[in-house]
């Protein structure tokens, strides 16, 4: 019986002093999770909050493919080239985002640039957009192309649009 007593006053000391650690006496301390929107940029506004701008997207159905790893790997890799985008303007922290899916193989694969006001600070920038190559299990690859779809979205605070989509044919490199 000892034990439970010292467990239950160890407990409500522990409450009561965390309750102090956060209050108003002790400056710095802060435990809730009302969460900081300005980001490391301190551009202000949550992620995907502003606008953008967007005068040009270009995407390259060329060159996806499925190809066979090097040194004797026995998994195929999905490449896909750089989608460019060319910024006029940002305002907030928009988020451009860069999509393949290949409905056949269940593969989508994405990626995403959180925005700022610096990327156009000098001016219309132009950037790259990369899908990662990552692996697809040998097994699951039988036919010698399939049909896929390229996107670029943008996420403002009006919501999600597409700026650009495009169907490819992914060809199967053995």
């Amino acid at each position: 019986m000892r034990t439970s007593g010292t467990v239950v006053w160890l407990s409500v000391l522990l409450i009561a002093a965390l309750s102090i650690a956060s209050g108003p006496l002790v400056g710095g301390v802060d435990f809730t999770s009302a969460g900081d929107t300005t980001g490391d940029s301190g551009s202000g506004g949550a992620l995907g909050a502003g606008n953008a701008t967007v005068t040009d997207v270009s995407l390259d159905a060329a060159g996806v493919r499925l190809e066979r790893g090097g040194y004797g790997s026995q998994a195929y890799y999905l490449s896909v080239p750089d989608a460019t985008v060319r910024l006029q303007s940002v305002t907030g922290r928009p988020i451009l985002s860069y999509k393949i899916r290949v409905p056949a193989l269940g593969l989508e694969r994405s990626s995403a640039v959180f925005l700022n006001e610096s990327y156009t600070e000098a001016g219309a920038t132009t950037l790259a957009l990369t899908v990662d190559d990552d692996p697809v299990d040998p097994e699951r690859v039988t036919e010698s192309s399939y049909e896929a779809e390229l996107s670029v979205l943008l996420r403002t605070e009006s919501g999600s649009r597409t700026l650009r989509r495009l169907s490819v044919t992914v060809e199967v490199e053995r």
